[in-house]
């Protein structure tokens, strides 16, 4: 039987889009959960291929019941395609999600139903006592976690945010998590290359990102105008704390130079004070340094005088170490596996310690 793909039948993870019926993952690590009874299950998805080189496909992986580990990692070459999700000779009770790996600037994921050999699902899996809102960029999507640092060269493939910090660390903390992160923005600017003029790119920052559901489909999938983009329903994530990890890509721009420090200082700060009135309960938490340490400063000073500001506001800032030659680097020098896995015992260490968590 088919089952379309809304709150009852699944549980929804993440800032998903729902239009004509379909279920759109945007952000990386945005998911689906459901439960069952019986023998198979497929998913009816839908792609764009079309429009991206192959190297820039949609991704997504499939884990079985409590599995810390794929069963299956599936890239969707069709524009639309049926997904065998789950088979076996035995009927027994099944939990299923589905996870887009990939993030939004590429092919997009959009699952139309799921179909099992049952005729009801179960009730989908319920909410953890712990909540995480993660913000980031290409770290906290797992950017080239699984590529090569002497292959300059992107691919979807190799980007696995199940072994990127943000989704490693709420593991660790046993929370639920909504990631806003994509790759190369910042705060001021997006990356700024060596070779070019110090030109700010300010067309589509993480600020700006985040007032939206996924601005990324409403922008390249719907081709719609920004009046015409969801805006994003904050009451319906409520996290107990909010990450921030931002600041490498604003280097790029900054090179050090005190006034444009200053205006990474005062929009990290006017971007706290719109986090702070859409969660003002949440206790915030500053981070930086993995790849780039220069605006470490910087982001110390906005969460310091942000507290000055707010003294009830429980926030706090991590000094993250630079990455290490040893660990290695994946794709265009971003952090592997191993780097990743050590920031986020930091970061959940902090967290527990700022949260009263054990």
């Amino acid at each position: 039987m088919k089952f379309s793909i809304t709150p009852g039948n699944v549980k929804i993870s993440g800032r998903t889009l729902y239009k004509d019926g379909i279920r759109f993952l945007g952000y990386p690590a945005t998911y689906i959960s459901f439960r069952f009874n019986g023998r198979r299950a497929t998913a009816s998805i839908i792609s764009n291929p079309e429009n991206f080189p192959a190297e820039c496909h949609a991704w997504i992986a499939v884990y079985i019941d409590n599995g810390k580990v794929p069963a299956k990692r599936i890239e969707l070459k069709d524009s639309r395609q049926e997904v065998l999700l789950y088979e076996s000779p035995d009927t027994r009770e099944v939990a299923i999600t589905i996870m887009k790996y990939s993030e939004p600037e590429f092919a997009i994921c959009g699952i139309e139903f799921i179909e099992t050999d049952s005729d009801i699902l179960l009730a989908p899996p319920g909410p953890k006592e712990r909540r995480i809102q993660i913000i980031g960029d290409s770290i906290a999507c797992g950017y080239g976690v699984e590529g090569l640092a002497d292959r300059l060269e992107f691919r979807t493939s190799e980007e696995n945010p199940s072994k990127a910090y943000s989704v490693l660390m709420a593991q660790i903390l046993n929370a639920d998590f909504e990631i806003v992160a994509w790759n190369g923005k910042g705060i001021i600017t997006s990356y700024v290359g060596e070779e070019e003029d110090a030109v700010p790119d300010k067309s589509w920052l993480i600020p700006m990102l985040y007032k939206y559901t996924d601005a990324g489909c409403c922008r390249d999938y719907f081709k719609e105008p920004e009046e015409k983009w969801q805006l994003w329903e904050h009451s319906r994530f409520e996290p107990d704390i909010i990450t921030i990890y931002l600041g490498t890509n604003d280097a790029s721009y900054t090179r050090g130079i005190p006034v444009r420090e200053e205006e990474f200082i005062k929009n990290y700060l006017d971007f706290l004070g719109y986090i702070h009135t859409k969660h003002p309960d949440a206790a915030i938490l500053c981070m930086l340094g993995t790849m780039d340490q220069s605006l470490c400063p910087a982001a110390s000073s906005a969460a310091s005088i942000f507290k000055e500001k707010h003294p009830e506001t429980n926030i706090s800032y991590l000094k993250l170490p630079i990455q290490l030659e040893e660990d290695g680097t994946g794709t265009f020098w971003h952090p592997t596996y191993k780097t990743q896995q050590k920031a986020a015992e930091l970061i959940a260490g902090h967290i527990k310690h700022m949260m009263g968590w054990q």
